[in-house]
C-alpha cells in the first residue's frame, strides 16, 4: 500500500517551467497547494475557479451517518476526495463529535489530490489506504473489502455511481449519502480574454465536474472551447481526463500519480519537451 504523496512534496530538480503561464480551475482557496508547486518551478499562476463547494443541507442523511460510525457502525470509512473531507470535517464539528472517541475499528480510505492531508487536518483521523492511482475497480480491489464489511462513502451529490457499484460488487455494505453539492464559481483572473490574446500556456482540472463548470463559465464569458486548441491540458487522472475528451477538448497528460504533486511533475516534464 502506498501513501499519496502530499502536495508539499518538493519540487523538480530542474524546472522547464519559468515564465510558463498556468491556469488554475478548481476554488482559489483549496488550490493554494497547486499553486504554490508550480511557483515554486517559475511558473506564472491564475486562477479561474470554476467550482464552488456548499455542504448538502436538504436533510440530515451525513450527519446521521456520521453519527452512526462515531457508534461504531461502520468498518470503512472511504472520502473519494479532498472537498469531502473537508465537509465530513466540518459537519463532525457541528454535530459535536469527538474524533477522539471514534472507534479505532473504523478505517479510512482516502482516495485523490489532497483528500489525506484534508482528513489529517480537518477531521484529525489518519489513512489507511492512500492508493496514488485512483479507479474504482482498482480501489475497490486494492481496499480489500468483502461480505459482512459495512462502508462509509460520503460524496458529492452530483458523483457519479461508480465508486459505490464497484465497492457493492465485493459484497460489502455500502452507505452512499451526499455530502456537498457543486455549484458554478466565479472570480479570479480573467482567463478568457487571456486565452484570446494567446497569454496562457497550461491549464489544469482536478475534477470533472471542473471541466463541466469550465465550459459553461467560458461560453458565458464569451469564450469558445477552440481557445484551448493550442493549449496544454493537463487532468490530474483518468475520469477527469474523461471528462475533458468528452467535451472535445485535447488532454495533453494525465500523471502517472493522480496527486497534485504528480499533476504538477507532469506539467514540468510537459514543457520539458
Amino acid at each position: 500500500m502506498t501513501n499519496t504523496l502530499a502536495p508539499s512534496a518538493a519540487p523538480a530538480t530542474t524546472s522547464f517551467l519559468n515564465g510558463v503561464r498556468v491556469a488554475i480551475t478548481h476554488d482559489k482557496e483549496q488550490a493554494q497547494d497547486q499553486a504554490d508547486l508550480f511557483a515554486a518551478l517559475g511558473a506564472e499562476i491564475f486562477f479561474y475557479p470554476c467550482i464552488e463547494i456548499i455542504p448538502y443541507d436538504q436533510d440530515d442523511d451525513l450527519d446521521n451517518a456520521l453519527r452512526d460510525a462515531a457508534a461504531g457502525k461502520y468498518d470503512w470509512l472511504v472520502l473519494n476526495d479532498a472537498d469531502t473531507a473537508w465537509v465530513v470535517g466540518d459537519r463532525i464539528r457541528a454535530t459535536a463529535i469527538d474524533p477522539d472517541q471514534i472507534p479505532r475499528r473504523l478505517k479510512v480510505a482516502t482516495i485523490g489530490c489532497m483528500t489525506e492531508m484534508y482528513t489529517k487536518e480537518f477531521i484529525g483521523l489518519d489513512s489507511a489506504f492512500a492508493p496514488e492511482i485512483y479507479t474504482p475497480e482498482y480501489v475497490a480491489e486494492a481496499l480489500g473489502i468483502g461480505p459482512g464489511d459495512r462502508v462509509l462513502l460520503p460524496q458529492s451529490s452530483m458523483t457519479r455511481a461508480n465508486l459505490a457499484r464497484c465497492l457493492r460488487g465485493t459484497g460489502a455494505e455500502v452507505t452512499a449519502v451526499n455530502a456537498y453539492r457543486t455549484v458554478i464559481g466565479k472570480g479570479g483572473d480573467p482567463v478568457p480574454v487571456m486565452l484570446w490574446e494567446g497569454k496562457i500556456d497550461a491549464i489544469t482540472f482536478t475534477f470533472p465536474t471542473a471541466v463541466r463548470y469550465f465550459v459553461k463559465r467560458l461560453e458565458y464569458e464569451g469564450g469558445t472551447k477552440a481557445m484551448l486548441d493550442d493549449i496544454c491540458i493537463a487532468c490530474i487522472g483518468p475520469l477527469t481526463a474523461a471528462a475533458a475528451q468528452d467535451y472535445g477538448f485535447h488532454v495533453s497528460l494525465v500523471p502517472e500519480q493522480h496527486t497534485i504533486a504528480g499533476l504538477v511533475q507532469a506539467v514540468n516534464d510537459h514543457f520539458a519537451g
